[in-house]
C-alpha cells in the first residue's frame, strides 16, 4: 500500500509505503519502505522513489560538463568541474606532442571550457575529452539535480529560451550554464523560474509565457 502521492514533499524517514518496491534514495524495514533524503516521492505503479532537492555533482561518463581550468600540468591540465572529485584533461586532446609542449598556450589557468567526461574511475576522477573554450560571455551556477528541468524533453525548453532570446546558452550537466549575446537577463530570469519552480506542472507554458511577456516589455 502506497502511503505518498506522487510528487508529494518528503523528509528522511518519511514511510513511502508498505509492501511495494523500492527505489532511488529510498531504504526497506520489513515491509515498509521510507525516503532515505529530503525530495520530492516520484511514484510509478507500486513502486516509490524520491528524487533529492538538491545535491552536488556527481561526473557521469558521457556527461558534458562545463569546467574551469585550474591548473596547468605537464602534459595535462587539471580541471574544477564543481565536483568533490578531480577531473584531468589530456594534453592529447590538443596536440601530439603534449609533453614537450608549452599546454598554456592552449588553455591557461581561468579558461572555462566545455568537454565531455570519457571515463570515471572508482575514485570518481574524471578524464574529459573534446575541449571547447568558452570565451567572452557570462557563467551561471544551477543546481545540477535541476539541470535535465532547465533542458527539457529532446532540449525543448532550452531551444525555446535561445530562439526566443537570441541569446547563445551551453548547458553543462555539472550545473554551469554559459551563456553570451542579445537578452542575457531575461534567459538567466527564465533559468532561474525553472530552478524554483522544476517540480510543478505546467512550467512549459508559463516559461514561454513569461519570456513573451520579458521582450514585450523591453
Amino acid at each position: 500500500m502506497m502511503d505518498v502521492t506522487d510528487r508529494e514533499l518528503v523528509f528522511p524517514g518519511r514511510i513511502l509505503g508498505e509492501g511495494i518496491e523500492r527505489s532511488g534514495n529510498s531504504f526497506r524495514e520489513g515491509r515498509n519502505v521510507f525516503s532515505s533524503i529530503d525530495g520530492m516521492a516520484r511514484v510509478k505503479g507500486n513502486a516509490a522513489s524520491v528524487i533529492p532537492f538538491r545535491g552536488g555533482y556527481t561526473p557521469k561518463e558521457s556527461d558534458v560538463i562545463i569546467g574551469i581550468v585550474s591548473q596547468v600540468l605537464r602534459g595535462s591540465w587539471l580541471i574544477d568541474i564543481g565536483s568533490f572529485s578531480k577531473a584531468y584533461m589530456r594534453g592529447e586532446e590538443v596536440t601530439r606532442d603534449a609533453l614537450n609542449s608549452d599546454l598554456s598556450k592552449y588553455f591557461k589557468i581561468g579558461d572555462l571550457i566545455s568537454a565531455k567526461i570519457s571515463e570515471v574511475n572508482e575514485l570518481k576522477s574524471s578524464q574529459l575529452m573534446r575541449p571547447w573554450k568558452l570565451e567572452e560571455g557570462l557563467i551561471i551556477d544551477v543546481n545540477p539535480k535541476k539541470i535535465p528541468r532547465v533542458v527539457g524533453k529532446k532540449r525543448s525548453m532550452l531551444n525555446m529560451i535561445k530562439d526566443k532570446t537570441g541569446c547563445k546558452i551551453v548547458v553543462g550537466q555539472n550545473g554551469r550554464v554559459w551563456l553570451k549575446g542579445n537578452n542575457i537577463e531575461i534567459a538567466i530570469k527564465a533559468i532561474r523560474k525553472i530552478e524554483r519552480e522544476a517540480q510543478s506542472r505546467g512550467l512549459t507554458d508559463r516559461i514561454e509565457k513569461f519570456l513573451s511577456n520579458e521582450l514585450q516589455s523591453r
